[in-house]
Parts: C-alpha cells; structure tokens; sequence
C-alpha cells in the first residue's frame, strides 16, 4: 500500500479542516526568544481551580492550574497589572537594591558536602577570588540589561518554573557590579562559583525575555532586540553521527556541571561563545531530559554520571554511558512539530514499514474512544513513509467520524502538511493560520515550503527553509527526497547570499547540482552555472532537464547572447517537455518576457493569457508584466493618432479591455486605466473615456498621479459639454504641493471651462502670464471668434515658432498649423506674416487639400 509521491504543485483535493488565510513576513538572524515552555519545577503543589483572573488559596493564578509551584505566577491582562507588580515593594526581592545593583540571593546551588568537595567555603558565592575584568557602566533600562561577557567565553540560558536563568562560563571573573537593571531586571540575582556564574530573573508574569549577541557582551530584554527578525533567529537542530548526537554549535564553549535553582536538577550545561540559539522543545529520553533553551544546550540527567556531553570543534556530542541514546527519534527531531505533529521517527524505512502496517491494525482493532487517536497514529505513520496520499486518506476517514478534532491545532497542521505534499496548495492553506505561540518558531520550514508552492512570498519562503536547512536534512529518507530538492531550489532561485550558505550542506545528486547551478549563477559564476545546466539537460529525470534548459536559454537572453526572438523560438520548442513537467505556465511567461524586449506586445499579452491556462504557482512577475504590456500596447496604438483610429488603435484598446480584470487594483492599474482612456479619447468614445478615468481616480496615491488623472476626467467631460462635472473633477483632484506645470495645466483646463461657458475675460485672466503653446491656441481662439485677426496672428505666430521645425517633413498637426496662421493672415491682410510663414515651410510639401489650400492662401 505505501508508496512514494513525487512534490507536483498542483491539484484538486482539498483539505478537511476550515482554515483561515493570513500572510506573515519576518526577516534576521542572531537573536533569541523565551517561549513560555520551561521544564517543570519539581517541588510544590499544582495551583487550586477557579475562575479567570482569580487566584488560587495559596496564591497562584488559576490560568495556570495543573503545573508546578514554580510555575506560579502572573498571566499578562489577567489578575494583578504588572505595573502594580513593580511597584509593590514586598514583591521585589531583598537583592534589588535601589541603585540596580545585583546582590547574591539564589539558593546554593550546591548542598554543603557538594560545595566541601568542589572546595566552596561559605561566603564564596558572593566574593571573586581574582581580580574582576572592569567594563563600563551603563545606564539602567527598563526593558534590557547588558550582561558584559568577554567573547570567548560562553553562555546558556533556558527558563527554569519562574526563573530565568543565565548560565556563564566563569573561567574569567565577571563583574557583577556592572549589572544594573530596572523593572523585572532590578530582582536579578547573581552567584559566583568556581568557573561559573548563575544569574536568575525572578519572572512575575508570563512575559517573553530576548537574548542577543554584541560586542560588549549579551542583551536580556523583556522585547525583542532592535532590527527585527527575532522569529526567525537561528536554533540548535541535533545530528546524529556514529560517535553520538551532536549539538552543532559554530563556537562552542565550555561544558558544566550545576545543580538548576529552581528545581534542584543535576544538570549538564553546553554553553556558546557565538549566538547559536537554543533547543525548541522539551525532550524527555530514557534517563535523562533535554530542556528548551534561548542558548546553549541543558541537559537533566536523572542517574548521574549517565549523561557525558563534550565539547568539539563543530558543537557539543552527547552520549548515554559512552554510547549513542536510545531513543534517538525523540532527540533528533527536537521540536514538538516534527517530533508529535507529524509524528516522524528516527527509523530505518524496514522499521518504518512495519510501524505502518502496526498503526493500521492498532487502528483497525480500536475501541470506539481510542479510534481517533490510533487512525491519526496511522496516518503519521504512512507519512513517515512517504505515503501521502494514503495518509491523508486515513486522516480524513478518522474526521468523518470525529469532525471536531479538526480544530486541534496539531491535527490542523498535520492535514495541511498532507495537503502539501500531495500538490494541493490551496488545502495546505491551514499551514498559514495562527499557531500557539510556543510552536510558532517551529512551524516556519512548513510554512516555507508552502510559500515556496504556492508562490507570492519568494523571498519569505527562501530565508524559512534556510533558517531550518538542517531540521530537513534529518528529516526521513522518504521525507526528505520530496521536500529538499524542492527547498534547495528555492533557496538557490530567490535567497540572499545569506541563505544560500545553507545549500553548502546540500547532499549529492541531480536536484542538488540544478540548485547549485542556480546559486553558481545568481552568485555570479555563470559560466560554471552553465556548464551544471548542460551537463543536467540530458538527465533522466525529464523535469530536471527541462528546468535546466528552460534556465540556460534565460541565462543567454539576460546576457545578451540570443536575440530576444530567438529566445522566444526556442522557449516555444521547450513547450512541449515543459507541459510534461506542469511547468508550462513559466515557460509562456520567460516567453513574454522575450517578446517584450522588443516590443512584440500583443505576442507577449499572448503568451502570458496562454501562462494563465496553464496550472502555476502565484507569480508576483505576471502583473508588473502585464501592465507594462498594456501601457506598451496603448502608447504605440496612439502613434500616429487619428490616422490610426479605425485601425491599431481600434485593436490595441480592445487588447487593453480584454486585459484590464486581470490586473490587481492600485496605481499600477490606475496607470493603465488613464492610457486606455486617452485612447478612448482619440477614438471619440467620450462617455467610455470618462468612465476609466473614473476608475482610475481614486487609486492613484500620488497627488500629482491623482491630478494628472483628474485632468483627463475633466477633459472628457469638456469634450461632452458637461461643465459642471469638469468642474467638480478638477476640484476633487487638487492638491497644494502640486508642481507648478501642473497648476498651469489646470488653469488652463478652468480658462477652459470658462471659454465653454461665454466667459472669454476669466479665461483671458486665467491664461495672463501663460505663454505656452496651449495657452496661445486657446488664446487665438478667442480672438478668432471675435474677428480680432490681428491679436490671433500674433498667438497662432508663437505656436508657429515652438512646433513647426526648419527641417524635415511636417506631421498633419504642423501643416493646420500652418494653415491656420496662412488663414489669419489673410483675412488681416498682414503681408509680412504670410511672407514668414511661406519661409518657414518652405519646399516641403502638404498632403492633398490641405497643401491646395495653403498655396491658395498664400499666393500674391
């Protein structure tokens, strides 16, 4: 029954759970958050029951009934504000003193037969026996403290039941009199043991804590580090290798051994020289717990000395009593997504088989409460292998019977991964909804692999799956082969330089030398890129060859080495292998590209309506491309203008309606819109011309882009006698920070309406001063319809002199012009202009009657 599906993007299921659809985008690197997850403190009772924002008789608060004592304490927006917190003076611990200095207040963390045998004399918690490394004083934060480490030494830090703990390498004394700290910061608490240093922050409510590197030391704050990306901070994913499990670490730093304040642990502590992040989840192995952390690794050993871990050049190696654990699945995949969402384990593909075929009957022979459970189990266990669709079956026959279920986040995220691979982006929408808060970091290589499908969020998606590269490498066999050839292109076609680092761990094989390629190219090694694409265009994998030859013959047309409209030829040729693929769809739009470098825009408009036949991902190049289209088609259909009316003209503003649903609303459109109603314009058809200005109007966002297109409503409504409506037009679009040709455009679209309205003296007003061609036409109009032939020769003169050139051929516009001017020398009787006017034409001659005509006019 188990089998292996190929990652197609495309489909028709659809997943069985409602899902809402939310985009998210996060960015950066190198810094941490506390999720609220911390390993249970193990003395105290659980918290009594009640009501919302009630306390327990003993104190706690009943949000958070069930958990430990150490857990007590105040959930933000309910019960007591922390605001009261800090300034209640019996809440704040005898160490915080009111200069914000740090004072000693932890339990030992050693019993005294511990302490006499590490050679701990009472008081030596709270003295340095060498000289302390001096550092500046900063001034005290409310929301962050400076921790002043030296760079090679290391660091860990992880939450214990209330207290947040920072564990430090103490080989080099620290100066604790340089922590100083406001709010929650001020309770801070420091102990100095031989090559270590603890500092806890009492936490008095639910609150997130933020650690991140710099220069000086390390930052603890109560938000997020400056430049954002903190949800996108790097974590430590653990490797199996044939000496134990690694903790890859970039610069490790010493491994120590302490008891944990809160809870009295034994634990053994991996600390960091370098921002390296932190474990995700809670483990719980056989012997021994793995905690989550903010840095660094902690590990509970529940039979000491069970636990060894060691420091190595590439991280921390732990082993159970010299070997490997036991129970490696649960180790390896250290994030509750991977480890019970999706249930994967850490199993040959034999185990894993059989696991299956358990899973099935486990689920066959349940009784009616157990049957959800062990149907889910089974369908997990078909996705171990590969067998999506079969798991996706069984989740949805066990939804059938308990639809509820549904709304559990786990198994909403478990469909929506199904949906996923089974190449139906729109059912994997569920993997883009709200996550709990503890999950969300863990969701994002998901979330990146279903941005990646569905398109849209390119640059998003890359930096996800280069952030969690090695949580797929550990993914099982039959996983990976599906979903990391898929993320190692993407990384390569669309991540920085940054995340490309990641494909340095890429395996061998085909889809990994094609995202080399890509990387190799991008990168600027073209020539080695090229030679990856050649050696993969007769790989068997007909896929693969055929995104290798669709990227060389791009790669030749973006430097120059193939005309555009060979390009265009052979990207046709490749139409057929790129059909087999499911990538036709990008094949019709690098073909539209091509034809729009030269200018071929009704074969590119074409090409990208053949695109959108055809099943694709969202691609964010199809509007900007259709758009420059449209406008290209609109331009070059208004060349030559009413000579063109019954013909390009007709055809291109018929192209540019076909077209204009297809573009998204906003100023891209609005642009289009204002273009094809100049054409509507030139056509005649005023009433349609009016209603795309219309249109476009209110999406511009740019004042002049706004007026520009109020000016063309109001000049349509001219053209249709309706005065009125130009008038409110140019009034609705007005802006004080328009550029002055602009507002000289405007008055003259007032002297205008004026002129329209038999008012010749405002328009004479509005155009005083304006000495542009526009402003004379209108100008000579006047005159000319008051038989004033001196005054419109002098106007028509000046439009004569700024639009008809000395030389070369004349347009229809400059031959009227010059006829005009003939016209109104004539019946002036004005000699003098009429000799100009023959000089500056010329020998050049006019078409039919218009050149009959200014002869006529001009002859003595």
């Amino acid at each position: 029954m188990s089998c292996v599906v190929g990652l197609v993007w495309g489909g028709d299921s659809h997943a069985t759970a409602p899902h809402h659809h939310q985009t998210h985008g996060h960015k950066g690197h190198h810094h941490r958050a506390a999720t609220a997850a911390a390993p249970p403190s193990q003395s105290g009772a659980a918290s009594s029951g009640g009501q919302e924002g009630q306390t327990s008789p003993d104190g706690g608060d009943v949000l958070l009934k069930g958990v430990p004592a150490g857990w007590r304490a105040h959930v933000i927006g309910a019960g007591v504000s922390q605001k009261k917190t800090d300034d209640n003076p019996e809440s704040k611990s005898a160490s915080g003193a009111k200069d914000g200095h740090s004072k000693a207040a932890l339990s030992p963390i050693f019993t005294k037969e511990e302490a006499a045998q590490n050679g701990v004399k009472p008081g030596d918690a709270l003295e340095h026996s060498t000289t302390p490394r001096k550092v500046p004083s900063y001034p005290a934060s409310v929301n962050r403290v400076l921790i002043p480490i030296p760079t090679e030494m290391g660091i860990a830090a992880y939450q214990s039941g209330r207290n947040f703990v920072l564990v430090i390498d103490g080989e080099e004394p620290l100066d604790t009199s340089s922590l100083r700290g406001d709010g929650i910061f001020s309770n801070l608490s420091v102990q100095t043991l031989p090559k270590t240093t603890v500092i806890a922050v009492p936490l008095p409510d639910t609150r997130q804590l933020f650690l991140s590197q710099q220069s000086n030391g390390w930052v603890l704050g109560d938000v997020p580090p400056p430049g954002g990306g903190y949800d996108t901070r790097q974590v430590i994913t653990p490797q199996e290798t044939p000496a134990g499990l690694l903790f890859p670490m970039k610069r490790p730093g010493r491994v120590l051994s302490l008891k944990d304040p809160t809870s009295g642990e034994t634990l053994v502590v991996g600390t960091s020289a370098f921002d390296n992040g932190g474990i995700l989840s809670l483990r719980k192995g056989n012997g021994y717990d793995v905690w989550p952390s903010l840095e660094g690794v902690v590990i509970a050993d529940h039979a000491p000395p069970k636990v060894e871990l060691k420091r190595t050049p590439v991280g921390d190696l732990m082993t159970i009593s010299g070997g490997k654990p036991p129970d490696l699945d649960q180790a390896v995949y250290a994030s509750d997504v991977d480890l019970k969402w999706l249930g994967l384990k850490h199993l040959s593909y034999q185990q894993a088989n059989a696991r299956y075929r358990q899973a099935l009957i486990d689920a066959a022979d349940a009784e009616p409460k157990d049957r959800f459970a062990k149907r889910l189990e089974a369908a997990k266990a078909a996705f171990n292998i590969g067998s999506f669709p079969e798991a996706r079956s069984i989740a949805n026959v066990a939804l059938e019977d308990d639809p509820e279920e549904a709304f559990r986040p786990d198994v909403r995220f478990f469909l929506g991964a199904t949906e996923l691979l089974n190449g139906n982006p729109q059912g994997a929408q569920l993997l883009d909804d709200e996550w709990p808060e503890s999950q969300q970091r863990a969701i994002q290589v998901w979330k990146g692999l279903y941005y990646a499908a569905k398109g849209g969020h390119d640059q998003e998606a890359a930096h996800y799956l280069a952030t969690d590269f090695p949580r797929l490498l550990n993914y099982p066999e039959t996983l990976r082969d599906v979903v990391l050839p898929l993320a190692t292109e993407h990384i390569a076609r669309y991540g920085t330089q940054e995340d490309m680092r990641a494909l340095d761990d890429m395996p061998k094989g085909a889809p990994y030398r094609l995202a080399r390629a890509f990387r190799d190219i991008r990168s600027g090694r073209s020539k080695i890129g090229e030679e990856l694409l050649k050696g993969l265009e007769s790989d068997r994998d007909a896929t693969i060859a055929e995104k290798a030859m669709e990227e060389r013959i791009a790669l030749q047309l973006r430097e120059g080495r193939l005309s555009p409209m060979e390009a265009a030829r052979q990207f046709s040729s490749l139409l057929p292998d790129a059909r087999l693929s499911g990538r036709d769809g990008w094949v019709r739009i690098l073909q539209a590209d091509a034809y729009m470098r030269v200018k071929r825009w009704n074969d590119a408009l074409t090409a990208m309506d053949q695109a959108k036949k055809a099943p694709m991902r969202e691609e964010p190049e199809l509007a900007p491309m259709l758009q420059q289209a449209l406008k290209g088609v609109a331009q070059e259909s208004q060349q030559g203008g009413a000579s063109k009316a019954g013909g390009s003209l007709l055809h291109g503003a018929a192209m540019v309606r076909a077209h204009l649903p297809d573009l998204p609303p906003g100023p891209e459109k609005a642009d289009v819109l204002t273009s094809y109603g100049r054409m509507l314009n030139s056509l005649g058809l005023y009433d349609e011309a009016s209603q795309a200005f219309s249109s476009a109007v209110p999406m511009f966002e740019d004042p002049t882009q706004k007026a520009m297109a109020g000016e063309a409503l109001a000049d349509s409504y001219l053209k249709r006698g309706m005065l009125p409506d130009a008038s409110r037009a140019l009034a609705a679009t007005g802006s004080t920070a328009l550029p002055k040709s602009e507002i000289a455009k405007r008055n003259r679209l007032v002297a205008r309406i004026a002129l329209s309205s038999g008012k010749p003296e405002v328009a004479f007003y509005l155009l005083n001063g304006d000495n542009s061609a526009a402003a004379s036409d209108m100008k000579a109009k006047i005159y000319e319809g008051q038989e004033n032939w001196a005054a419109a020769i002098i106007e028509v003169r000046k439009m004569a002199e700024s639009l008809i050139p000395d030389q070369g051929p004349l347009s229809m516009d400059q031959q009227l012009l010059a006829l005009r001017l003939a016209s109104d020398a004539s019946r002036a009787g004005d000699a003098e202009t009429l000799r100009w006017v023959v000089h500056k034409v010329g020998d050049r001659s006019f078409d039919g009657d218009t050149g009959r005509m200014f002869k006529l006019l001009v002859s003595p």
